[in-house]
């Protein structure tokens, strides 16, 4: 009984924050998830695009910033950037936020990449070529056919690139972003007589990650039922 007062006293500040210090909790949670997940999809799109570049140089660039990121762990990505961050935040930022930010957005970059990259070679090349027939300029072809494309074939990854996202966001707990983890542990404190609220206060934050999970996961599934089949040539004819 004592648990679950606790963890009702403490719900709201595990949703939005501790008053004073908001956004904070799961929506600090959404916050860094979206913003690491958006600015991420357009390094993504850039870096795929890249990777087909005539230039070796920047063949080689891409590769090597997908093959980085994505061969160091989370937490030791979010310590160098932090540590690489330090005094060139902008003046009324949170350092800690902006770091996390920006690690969140290096690591999304860097996976979503590698799903893009794999989307655009799985475009047909027949589908390319009657585009290009239609007289579309190379970054219409881009744009109007392979971009779309992609994102519907490849769009279980990017959800579930979007989940992990979501998850992976907890560990910014190191550097004291107020996050629904660090809400959490925030909470609990210091104070030896919270002992017992321990697995009561973890449970409920892991049942939190796992509903917004869920969530995430069956509208995803909705909305790909739901969205008619679109011809990208139709479209990039239009324009061409």
């Amino acid at each position: 009984m004592a648990q679950f007062e606790f963890v009702a006293r403490n719900l709201g500040n595990f949703l939005i924050g501790f008053p004073g210090h908001r956004p904070g909790g799961l929506l600090m949670s959404l916050i860094l998830t979206v913003v690491g997940f958006s600015i991420g999809l357009v390094v993504a799109l850039v870096v795929a695009a890249t990777r087909d570049s005539g230039s070796r140089v920047v063949r080689a660039a891409s590769s090597a910033y997908i093959r980085v990121v994505s061969g160091i762990p989370l937490i030791l990505l979010l310590l160098l950037t932090h540590q690489f961050m330090a005094g060139r935040t902008a003046p009324g930022l949170d350092p800690a936020v902006t770091s996390a930010l920006l690690t969140l957005v290096l690591y999304s970059g860097a996976y979503q990449g590698d799903i893009f990259a794999a989307g655009f070679r799985g475009v047909p090349d027949a589908v390319v070529d009657d585009a290009r027939l239609l007289g579309c300029k190379p970054w219409q072809v881009f744009a109007l056919v392979k971009v779309p494309h992609s994102l519907r074939v490849m769009q279980p990854a990017l959800v579930s690139q979007a989940i992990t996202l979501f998850k992976d966001s907890s560990v910014v707990v190191i550097l004291g972003v107020a996050d629904l983890t660090t809400t959490a542990r925030i909470a609990l404190g210091s104070d030896v007589t919270n002992a017992p609220h321990w697995v009561a206060t973890y449970l409920t934050v892991g049942v939190i990650y796992f509903l917004v999970a869920l969530t995430l996961s069956r509208g995803a599934h909705r909305w790909e039922q739901a969205s008619p089949s679109r011809g990208s040539v139709r479209a990039a004819s239009r324009i061409g």
